[in-house]
């Protein structure tokens, strides 16, 4: 609630009240216009003015001059001070009369200020209504505070500036995870196929030394990569050597060992 300001008795919710400030006055114009008055538009609804002086219209008439004061209030009561300020206004400009208009209430004691001089006029929301019967409903509702004068000075917040860094922060955060979910992954799959293949090499040495016959000394030695064997036309041909001797035995043995060895030492360690 505005410190010092009265709420109205009573809220008019209309055409009227729903128009903007500047359509206000010059709804006000156009009635006094219609009566034969000369009205010059001074308030900031005419047009370029950035400061009324107090004063909205001036209405030029037969000898006399009349200064207006429009108050577009809806929620507050306009209050004695404004009567004092236009009795003041009225002489500065020559004026022989003054009149403050509102869409709203006038407080107790604005009303009892103006009772005090003859030649300052009150006009409230519902005198207003009746002088201008209906009003056309506007197409884009006015929305300001009420209480706040037409050379009030409007203020805008600052606008906050949006950044992409939160998202671009996130997506980062989000591409070093899945990397290094990737690597974790490939790692298992590394070694995996390095325990497979020691453990086809082994299994596969396993076969060939329980199923290698004794007459058949140099079939070790060519799956470790020994000696080729003999083809013919391109096709393995079988060798039938001598009956092995113990000198044979035990160097087939000296080979084996060596294969075996051999194999170790090639295959890559796995933790």
């Amino acid at each position: 609630m505005r410190t010092g300001f009265k709420p109205v008795d009573h809220r008019y919710d209309d055409a009227l009240s729903r128009v903007s400030w500047d359509a206000f006055e010059r709804l006000v114009a156009e009635h006094y216009r219609s009566l034969g008055y000369e009205v010059v538009h001074l308030g900031t609804g005419g047009g370029s003015n950035r400061t009324d002086g107090g004063i909205d219209l001036k209405l030029l008439g037969d000898q006399e001059t009349v200064v207006v004061q429009c108050k577009h209030w809806n929620c507050w009561k306009v209050p004695h001070n404004d009567v004092h300020q236009l009795i003041g206004v009225m002489h500065t400009a020559g004026a022989t009369r003054a009149i403050v208009i509102t869409s709203g209430e006038f407080t107790r004691a604005a009303i009892q200020a103006a009772e005090k001089f003859p030649h300052i006029r009150l006009i409230d929301g519902k005198m207003l209504r009746a002088m201008l019967g209906p009003v056309e409903e506007p197409t884009m509702p006015h929305a300001t505070f009420d209480a706040m004068p037409s050379w009030a000075r409007h203020t805008r917040r600052p606008q906050r500036t949006r950044t992409t860094r939160g998202p671009i922060v996130a997506a980062a955060g989000a591409f070093v995870t899945m990397a290094i979910a990737v690597a974790v992954l490939y790692g298992y799959y590394v070694r995996d196929i390095q325990r497979a293949q020691l453990a086809s090499q082994r299994a596969l040495i396993r076969v060939a030394q329980t199923r290698q016959p004794a007459h058949a000394p140099a079939l070790l030695p060519i799956l470790t990569s020994a000696k080729p064997m003999s083809s013919l036309n391109g096709h393995p041909a079988i060798v039938h050597d001598a009956p092995m001797t113990k000198t044979d035995i035990a160097e087939w043995e000296k080979k084996n060992a060596e294969s075996m060895r051999i194999l170790e030492k090639t295959t890559p360690s796995l933790p």
